[in-house]
């Protein structure tokens, strides 16, 4: 894990620390100085003296300030706990303890993504996650989903990433501010986005229609008190703004509704907002994030302002004064469709961005948690070239690393029960997902090509809609055969265990059929098996590999490595013999 990222824990825990003890003592002053205040009171009241007021006043603000400071200090407090709190997550990362008990709630076309364990429980998704926002949260899903993958866009990312991983403050100070943001795990801003699209029709001739109308009920009021005119004239004029401005906001009752969502969706991104404008970025992607921040959030100001002017419409008094002299329901909502009308998409930029950074930040967990991390190399051949690759999601110290290297090939691995076959094809699989997002992988090096991934590997069957487990699985090879056809992009795929779901002769017929098929197309192929009939057809596409276990005082125990050739041992017989199936 970051060093950096350690020290700054213990900065924030000693930072804690002394806070906790400052605003404990400042809660105890706090009660002193009100047990003095009430003593004083009580006292004046049976002794009256001008020396007892000047204390009490005196007593008074001595209480309002430490308030003002002790409300301070409990800021900076909470400052320093979210801190570390962020930091603590990164550490059940590190230390493998971050695992979920709950699902991520995906439905997923794509099931190669949930064999990899991309998405689902205890998956690639909830272990990046670090979104705060509900849009965040669903762009990150979008992300891993790898829809739009290209060399420009992996590059871009990875200076991004890199950028952001090397700025720790950044991280943990940028997901600081978010928390501050009401119910922002339920909000999607782009909910607000209809609001924007409205295109509401400009207000500004009833505006300054208005606006002549108040100018003409100040200047009635001036002659009235000077005795130049009489009272009735202000009375008319005051009592036609006042239904004017009542009638306009019933007219537009779903503009001024709007008002209230807008404000109510963007109410604490300011502070966010203004954090990411005063860092200095350097790269392309992250410096185009934040100039459609930077206008975002003149926008934002803009807004709120006119949100200020909105809440005098609901107080009584305000709302007569500053409708009849000033036209307020006019103005409020004139000055909110003309910033709609002309900054909704600077308004829309800036909320992509915002959900950008917080994908970016999520990115970089690899890299920040993982000791031997790299970013990956992307070349035009259809290759793959690992060295001392692991599972990110498992606890570094006690993964197993394997090299390997292939070009448009068929790896058939065979291997005993629980050797690592299917762990080390999900293994390539999981860090090309996060190679083809731009972030780190867990490898000291890794190169490869760009590669549409197929699996078939936890294929279950489905009654509900008459599917068998093998019907399933050839759905899931077609479904790789049927891409071939139409697109130029290769290929990667991953079969565990082919056709396991029918007889032995069907399964070797149709294994030799789909190896014949998938070698005459531009792709790689990780093909698990028992069957050793595979691994004897001839032809120079198709390589073998196994994994192998070794037994110690009648105990089985595995290396996980990779090895060349086929596999000549099965541990079948003493697996059965361990549970009691057979003596």
């Amino acid at each position: 894990m970051e060093k950096r990222l350690l020290e700054l824990k213990e900065q924030y825990e000693v930072g804690q620390r002394n806070h906790d003890k400052k605003s404990n003592s400042l809660s105890r002053i706090r009660i002193l100085l009100f047990l003095l205040f009430l003593i004083l009171v009580l006292f004046y009241s049976s002794h009256p003296s001008t020396y007892i007021i000047i204390l009490l006043w005196i007593l008074a603000i001595a209480f309002c300030f430490v308030v003002i400071v002790h409300s301070h200090i409990d800021k900076e407090r909470r400052k320093y706990e979210a801190y570390i709190t962020i930091i603590e997550k990164y550490e059940e990362r590190k230390n493998g303890n971050w695992k979920s008990v709950e699902e991520d709630g995906m439905e997923m076309d794509d099931t190669s993504l949930l064999d990899l364990g991309v998405f689902g429980k205890n998956s690639l998704f909830q272990y990046l996650n670090f979104t705060s926002s509900l849009g965040g949260y669903n762009r990150l899903r979008e992300t891993l989903t790898l829809k739009e993958v290209s060399q420009d866009s992996i590059l871009d990312n990875q200076k991004s990433i890199e950028e952001i991983k090397n700025n720790l403050e950044f991280i943990l100070f940028f997901q600081e501010k978010l928390t501050h943001v009401k119910n922002i795990h339920k909000i999607d801003f782009k909910e607000t986005f209809p609001l924007f699209d409205a295109k509401e029709k400009s207000k500004k001739v009833e505006t300054i229609i208005s606006i002549l109308f108040s100018l003409a009920t100040i200047i009635s009021f001036i002659l009235t008190c000077l005795q130049i005119l009489s009272p009735l004239y202000f009375g008319g004029f005051f009592f036609f703004q006042l239904a004017a401005s009542h009638i306009y906001t019933v007219l537009y009752k779903e503009e001024y509704d709007s008002l209230a969502k807008c404000v109510r969706a963007f109410n604490g991104l300011y502070d966010t907002y203004q954090y990411i404008d005063n860092i200095d970025f350097h790269s392309k992607k992250n410096k185009s994030l934040q100039e459609d921040i930077q206008r975002g959030k003149d926008n934002i100001r803009k807004l709120n302002k006119i949100s200020n002017l909105n809440v005098y419409r609901f107080n009584f008094i305000t709302n007569i004064l500053f409708n009849v002299f000033f036209s307020l329901n006019f103005i409020v909502l004139y000055k909110y469709t003309e910033l709609l009308g002309k900054e909704s998409e600077s308004l829309k930029k800036s909320l992509y961005a915002l959900e950008e950074f917080e994908v970016l930040v999520s990115l970089t967990t690899v890299g920040l948690v993982k000791e031997e991390v790299t970013f990956p190399v992307i070349n035009t051949n259809v290759s793959l070239d690992l060295e001392n690759m692991k599972h990110p999601l498992l606890e570094e110290s006690a993964c197993i690393p394997n090299n390997f290297r292939c070009s448009q090939d068929i790896q058939i691995i065979t291997g005993s029960n629980m050797s690592g076959k299917t762990s080390f094809m999900k293994t390539i699989g999981i860090n090309l997902v996060l190679a083809y997002s731009g972030t780190y992988v867990n490898a000291k090096s890794f190169s490869c090509s760009i590669m549409k991934i197929f699996t078939s590997i936890n294929v279950k069957d489905d009654i509900s809609n008459g599917i068998s487990t093998f019907y399933g699985e050839l759905q899931r090879i077609k479904n790789a055969l049927d891409f071939s056809k139409n697109r130029k992009l290769p290929m990667i795929v991953f079969i565990d265990e082919i056709f396991k779901g029918t007889n032995y002769n069907d399964r070797i017929l149709g294994a030799k059929e789909v190896l014949k098929k998938l070698s005459k197309l531009p792709c790689i192929v990780f093909l698990t098996t028992h069957d050793f009939e595979l691994c004897e057809i001839n032809d120079k596409k198709i390589h073998n590999y196994h994994f192998e276990e070794t037994y110690k005082k009648n105990k089985i125990s595995f290396d996980y490595r990779i090895k060349k050739g086929q596999c000549t041992t099965t541990n079948a017989k003493y697996l059965m013999k361990q549970v009691g199936i057979i003596d």
